[in-house]
């Protein structure tokens, strides 16, 4: 009864530090201009601002680190099932993993302020360079 009675204090210990600590981030973090109210100068930021985009993205990143490389396995497993279903074709594959594995891995403080965006998807494959043909001269027999 006693091992119940500890375990039955850390599960409601670990809901109420999760609450108190994204009440604090709600608290520290500045609330974010839009594009056409920035200053057109860099604002010096206060040491505490830093620390709430750097706290920001550690929360942010404990959510989206997971999410982002279970995306990019499961990208991984169905472009080589893809490669494998259409007989080896490379480009099938790649269009399946290439988004999958590009990206953002990591969510940054210049994510959180707006200065760059995030990248969960990423970019195509690039397209394949066409061959040059050569009108010289034609293939002899």
């Amino acid at each position: 009864m006693k091992n119940y009675d500890r375990l039955r204090t850390m599960k409601t210990q670990f809901p109420k530090s999760l609450v108190v600590g994204l009440v604090f981030f709600l608290i520290v973090s500045p609330l974010t201009l839009s594009a056409a109210d920035a200053p057109s100068q860099p604002v010096e930021q206060a040491p505490a601002e830093e620390a709430g985009y750097g706290f920001g993205s550690v929360v942010a990143n404990i959510f989206y680190i997971p999410a982002k490389v279970t995306y990019a396995g499961l990208g991984l497993i169905t472009g080589g099932l893809g490669y494998v279903l259409s007989a080896g074709r490379a480009d099938v594959a790649n269009n399946i993993i290439y988004p999958a594995v590009r990206g953002d891995y990591v969510i940054t403080p210049s994510h959180l302020k707006g200065e760059k965006p995030v990248v969960f998807i990423g970019a195509p494959p690039p397209d394949p360079q066409p061959q040059q043909i050569s009108a010289a001269a034609p293939p002899q027999p």
